[in-house]
């Protein structure tokens, strides 16, 4: 399954895969502290932060029952919240991972219907770091690489994440 899903994920765009054990997912709570102090979206989505109605209590229980994660990097929000969609959904219905929850940037709509109800609610998840995750502390000892463009720019990479059980 770990494999297939790998593979599967270069397939709609990820440039870099890994899967990992949850163990190695680092938590910071000053990672919150940016989602709230550094972040225009703050109290504006209603997949930030204040808006999740799931505490970082009932996370962190939730999330002590995975074991595994595949993390990976897309060139672009869209892609990569498309990305772990499509990988939760496949893990869920082709591989029996019933638990399997994508934690990624939503961008689904241009501007977000908050405070009207969410328009596509059954798309929408929570970035990693909305529940703390220290994103730079994760991934580094992956080997995650980044890259600069001709000018020597950095290209951008946006993380994201599907938890398996």
């Amino acid at each position: 399954m770990y494999e297939a899903l790998e593979e599967r994920a270069r397939e709609l765009g990820a440039t870099q895969v890994k899967l990992i054990d949850t163990g190695q997912i680092v938590f910071d709570p000053r990672s919150f502290l940016k989602c709230r102090f550094g972040c225009n979206r703050w109290g504006r989505y209603w997949t930030c932060p204040p808006h999740l109605f799931l505490s970082q209590n009932d996370f962190m229980e939730a999330f002590q029952k995975y074991s595994k994660a595949l993390i990976y990097t897309t060139p672009d929000p869209k892609s990569g919240q498309k990305v772990g969609l499509e990988l939760e959904k496949e893990a869920m219905l082709k591989y029996g991972a019933h638990f399997a929850l994508a934690m990624v940037l939503c961008v689904k709509c241009d501007e977000c219907a908050y405070p009207e109800p969410c328009r596509f609610p059954h798309l929408a998840r929570p970035s990693m770091d909305a529940y703390g995750i220290d994103i730079g502390k994760t991934v580094e000892p992956l080997g995650f690489k980044f890259a600069l463009d001709q000018e020597g720019k950095l290209i951008p990479a946006w993380f994201g994440m599907v938890l398996l059980d």
